[in-house]
């Protein structure tokens, strides 16, 4: 778990970060999901697919849920606010629907049912400060990293959003993973419902991004894993966006297109920009969401099916007019070629003129949106052979 958390903090990109710290105790009322309004995706309203996307793909509805946490939305954690997520509010729900059901969980739509909850997430900053304050205390107390131990405390808190935070703030320590915590209690009880009121003996399958690829990790651990008749039932977990190591029991990474029983992770980086090439991170998975084999090779091209991601209008409506993003469209084909590397995939080749021009060093926001289709007709190739 050491690597998982000090890379998640390295890595993660810093926001603006400049006004607080001081956050009201408490936190927001716990949804109960015994009632729907606090599932933001359920099969009674079906996530729209692109436009511009005709879909002739089989449905497995019948067989197979997905169960898709979100990645963090919420940035509001300063200055006497919570520092968790209000998943009341319409601000946030807006959030959850137009940048993660649309780019994300809308692979999905179609092909299984989709169950997502509203959850009480931990705000940006203070879950980098969670992840950060977690591995240096485990720097701490180790005989061997300790030595290096102000090093590993500078590497961090290079970070921007870590600017206020102090290591021996242990009342920022404290309430950090108690907010985190509170986001997990949220998602456990949510499967737990799932479970108990909607699957009905299905399989399903776990997808998630970000801070909501660190819950469903905790998740499968936790309950998943430990329990044989919930195991069964699992057949992929996508555990995208942060850096998972190889240490699940009887959960191995997916290692050919078509295997079930296995899970999934990528971090889409530059070209060679790799965070996790040492001998303490040897152990994180970076599966290829263009070829999903294990060679260490960069993918032709022409195997690129195409992006989905709002366009500049679409966003600067949604950003300054507050208005929804709608009629997403899947282009740009046979332009992105990457290569899965020590646990980095990095993006070798992109020929979208305006991507290019940024020269970025992570395509954090775009672990889904750049490979939409192949991840789609790659989980249909999965189910399609599983259920012969």
């Amino acid at each position: 778990m050491r690597a998982f958390y000090f890379l998640f903090a390295l890595i993660i990109t810093s926001c603006n970060s400049s006004k607080y710290l001081v956050s009201n105790t408490g936190f927001p009322k716990a949804p109960d999901y015994n009632y729907m309004k606090n599932w933001i995706a359920s099969p009674k309203e079906e996530i729209p697919l692109p436009v511009n996307y005709y879909d002739t793909l089989k449905d497995f509805k019948a067989n197979v849920d997905v169960f898709y946490l979100y990645p963090t939305v919420y940035n509001s954690g300063y200055n006497g606010n919570f520092w968790n997520a209000n998943p009341e509010d319409p601000e946030h729900i807006r959030s959850v629907r137009d940048l993660a059901l649309g780019n994300q969980a809308s692979i999905f739509s179609g092909i299984t049912n989709i169950y997502s909850p509203l959850y009480r997430q931990i705000f940006y900053d203070g879950l980098v400060y969670h992840n950060s304050s977690n591995i240096l205390t485990e720097i701490a107390l180790d005989p061997i990293l300790k030595k290096d131990f102000k090093k590993y405390q500078d590497d961090i808190f290079s970070n921007k959003s870590l600017q206020y935070f102090t290591y021996e703030n242990n009342k920022l320590r404290s309430y950090s993973k108690e907010s985190y915590d509170v986001a997990y209690s949220d998602i456990k009880r949510a499967f737990l419902k799932y479970l108990e009121l909607e699957n009905n003996g299905k399989h399903f399958i776990i997808a998630a991004h970000s801070q909501g690829s660190m819950h469903a990790s905790r998740l499968i651990n936790d309950i998943i894993m430990p329990n044989k008749e919930i195991k069964d039932k699992l057949l992929l977990a996508y555990l995208v966006g942060v850096p998972i190591a190889d240490n699940f029991s009887d959960l191995p990474p997916c290692s050919s297109p078509d295997q079930m029983k296995c899970f999934l992770s990528w971090n889409t980086f530059g070209d060679n920009i790799n965070p996790y090439n040492n001998e303490y991170y040897k152990d994180i998975v970076a599966s290829n969401p263009i070829s999903f084999d294990e060679n260490d090779v960069s993918t032709d091209i022409y195997n690129h099916k195409g992006i989905l991601m709002p366009n500049i209008v679409q966003m600067f409506k949604y950003q300054v007019l507050k208005l929804p993003v709608k009629n997403f469209k899947l282009k740009k084909p046979n332009k992105i070629s990457v290569k899965s590397q020590s646990g980095s995939l990095q993006i070798k080749e992109i020929n979208i003129p305006w991507i290019k021009l940024f020269n970025m060093e992570s395509y954090h926001s775009g672990d889904y949106n750049l490979f939409w289709l192949n991840i789609r007709e790659n989980l249909h190739y999965r189910l399609s052979n599983y259920f012969k």
